[in-house]
């Protein structure tokens, strides 16, 4: 048996919040930063990719360090078979559910599953961070009555 679901509440009045090392937020004076710098100047004027460098290593990359960075997410776009799959046989459901659910699994073809260790974590970073847009992608033609494309 499930328990009842509880009345969405508007806001964050009473929500447990902890610390963090990357976010910096003062919601009476309408302030959000990550490592030091205001969303606002990241929206303008940094790329996705710069934004993620920065939440990962807390600091924004070199020319040098962005192009490694965009050649390992271009290099792990591609959705395997049996995720595809999934994809396929989700019955008609809204968008963030199925992101939902196919986040959830990726987690189980990932190779470094398991693995704990600091490149490991990068290494699975990069590959979510790759492959939300192409279970989002393939799931939406698939929806829509289209066969997936590679990304």
């Amino acid at each position: 048996m499930t328990a009842p679901a509880s009345p969405a509440r508007a806001g964050l009045e009473g929500v447990v919040a902890t610390s963090s090392g990357i976010c910096y937020l003062d919601g009476d004076r309408g302030v959000l930063a990550y490592a030091g710098y205001d969303i606002h100047d990241l929206a303008e004027h940094a790329t996705f990719e710069e934004v993620c460098h920065l939440l990962w290593h807390k600091r924004l990359p070199t020319r040098t360090e962005l192009g490694d960075l965009q050649s390992q997410l271009a290099g792990a776009r591609a959705l395997d078979e049996p995720l595809l799959r999934l994809v396929r046989l989700l019955p008609p459901c809204d968008a963030m559910d199925a992101l939902r659910t196919l986040a959830s699994a990726l987690a189980h073809y990932d190779p470094d599953a398991g693995d704990a260790s600091p490149q490991a974590r990068y290494r699975t970073a990069v590959r979510l961070t790759a492959r939300l847009a192409s279970v989002v992608a393939a799931w939406g033609r698939v929806a829509a009555g289209r066969r997936p494309v590679d990304p």
